[in-house]
């Protein structure tokens, strides 16, 4: 074994022991973490050749060593977490409603209470939630979840089009305040609440019936 964890390359390397800290984490013996690597490092080291990453033919650790502890339950309810559903256009559309619900519920609120609040047209309220559901995915994706891998934290690259991503959001909100409100209508205040309340509601749906993973959920790092 010793021969092949030699001939690994830096990053092959870096991802054999973040697998073998997760796996004490998951409290497999030292006699079965050395029977696990001594199973993929043939496999690691025959890809390699071929310019093929670990990740690529083994998963992220957490999903490799996901394997090896299938049902880790909540210690609190008992209960096994069900929403690991991480596809992108679900997740964000899951961040997106959570958005709409809060800013139309707050917003709406704010105007029933207040005769100087501005109410937000329809088409800033819907273009606002959706830029902030896809900003919020791409912290997640960019930031939060290469973390909680064990992974660098994140480059110029990501966060270069964190900036540019909140920009256009800032960029759209402004344009669409700028319409006319014949086309921008800006609803009552009482409709406002209730398509915060039904967004919350259509989110809670969704989450339950396809278990989506919220991309607001506070990702552990681990060291």
């Amino acid at each position: 074994m010793e021969n092949y964890i030699e001939q690994l390359t830096a990053k092959n390397s870096e991802y054999v022991h973040v697998i073998t800290r997760e796996l004490v984490k998951v409290r497999k013996s030292d006699e079965e973490i050395k029977v696990i690597l001594s199973e993929i490092l043939p496999q690691i080291v025959e890809a390699q050749e071929q310019r093929i990453l670990a990740k690529d033919i083994l998963g992220t650790p957490s999903e490799f060593t996901a394997k090896y502890a299938p049902k880790i339950a909540n210690k609190n309810s008992g209960k096994v977490d069900n929403n690991s559903n991480e596809t992108p256009v679900l997740m964000w559309l899951d961040s997106s409603l959570l958005m709409l619900g809060f800013i139309a519920i707050l917003n709406g609120v704010m105007s029933l209470f207040s005769k100087s609040a501005i109410v937000y047209g329809i088409i800033t309220l819907v273009t606002m939630s959706l830029a902030a559901g896809f900003v919020i995915y791409l912290m997640y994706r960019l930031v939060y979840k290469p973390q909680s891998e064990g992974r660098k934290r994140p480059g110029f690259k990501a966060i270069g089009l964190l900036t540019l991503t909140f920009l256009v959001w800032i960029a759209l909100f402004t344009l669409t305040s700028l319409l006319p409100k014949t086309i921008n209508i800006a609803l009552n205040s009482y409709i406002v609440l209730a398509i915060g309340l039904i967004s919350l509601g259509g989110r809670y749906l969704l989450k339950r019936k396809y278990h989506i993973k919220s991309a607001m959920a506070t990702q552990p790092v681990r060291k």
